[in-house]
């Protein structure tokens, strides 16, 4: 069975939702007599890093049309995108052309209407709750954090909160747009209670910023990582997460290391409201006491975590995609 994926990122974008598709689609071609499709308009690197995963098949368009033609020489039983705000036309028109099944992820559009699954873990979710129903138009939805789709790395590892802060990891996604690993950083390194702490910064290959942390490399407790790959480990060994509020959060939260995640732009800021410990940098009057609060009260950081069940639906993710062909 053929599957095609869809998926687009890069500077403005970030990485996140590739991220989601490569776990995905490793899941999914466990799975006998699967094939994946990677399909993307994005920037080479984007390419190049889905194929640096392992994935031979990875087409690149130029537009959404050149996507839209291409699609007829795959054969494919299912078309997987996770593009936010897919283009309502795009899915009109391909569903109309072709009989494969579509699923989108992280939508909230009138695509939905049209489509026959959609998997929303964050957006258009009713208080984050959880929840797994077909609506009137016959669309299945998979909704809540249960159904975030996390890298394989993360399974079956947890995080041993010991009472004493020593390592902070600082991670803004590929691209951190708003150089927030600057900016905490520095905040970090300019009061006296938390100075001694090590610190380590991972950036990405979109990320456009990196001069700006050169003034920090010199520095006996500063570490920066690049295009690192074992991100599961660098957590582990950290004892608290600042982050973005995307994938890498909900990674953190997953294992059960203290975190909080701060908004790179107005559609998270939208998408996420008010969701569990995610704030507006410039909202908030102190990072070292936002920190020392989460880290200070782990059982109630420990209780909003488990209340969210974050990632522990991936399985059913799986199971139902392949289930719609049935």
């Amino acid at each position: 069975m053929n599957i095609g994926i869809y998926v687009e990122g890069g500077h403005y974008l970030g990485l996140g939702n590739v991220y989601r598709m490569i776990s995905l689609a490793k899941s999914l071609m466990k799975e006998p007599h699967i094939q994946v499709y990677f399909i993307t308009t994005s920037e080479d690197a984007i390419a190049e890093l889905i194929r640096n995963h392992g994935f031979d098949h990875v087409i690149t368009q130029v537009d959404l049309n050149a996507v839209h033609a291409c699609l007829s020489s795959l054969n494919l039983a299912t078309l997987i995108v996770d593009v936010l705000n897919v283009d309502v036309n795009f899915i009109r028109e391909v569903k109309a052309e072709y009989s494969f099944q579509v699923v989108l992820f992280g939508n909230n559009n009138e695509a939905n209407e049209i489509s026959d699954l959609v998997i929303n873990a964050i957006i258009s979710t009713k208080q984050f709750r959880n929840e797994n129903y077909i609506d009137k138009n016959n669309t299945h939805y998979l909704k809540g954090p249960k159904y975030l789709t996390l890298r394989d790395e993360f399974e079956f590892q947890g995080y041993h909160h010991s009472n004493t802060m020593k390592n902070v990891l600082l991670l803004f996604g590929g691209s951190d747009q708003a150089n927030l690993s600057f900016k905490i950083l520095n905040d970090l390194l300019a009061d006296d209670q938390v100075k001694h702490l090590n610190f380590t910064i991972v950036i990405g290959a979109a990320y456009l910023n990196e001069p700006s942390l050169q003034r920090f490399s010199s520095m006996d407790n500063v570490k920066i990582l690049k295009n690192i790959t074992h991100v599961n480990e660098v957590m582990l060994s950290s004892d608290f997460l600042f982050t973005s509020a995307g994938t890498a959060f909900f990674e953190g939260l997953y294992l059960g290391v203290p975190s909080v995640a701060f908004f790179q732009n107005n559609a998270q800021k939208e998408v996420f409201g008010d969701f569990f410990n995610t704030y507006e940098y410039e909202q908030v009057p102190s990072i070292v006491e936002l920190m020392k609060e989460v880290y200070g009260n782990y059982a109630r950081f420990c209780k909003g975590v488990s209340d969210l069940e974050v990632g522990r639906g991936k399985k059913e993710i799986i199971e139902t995609i392949l289930n719609l062909r049935k």
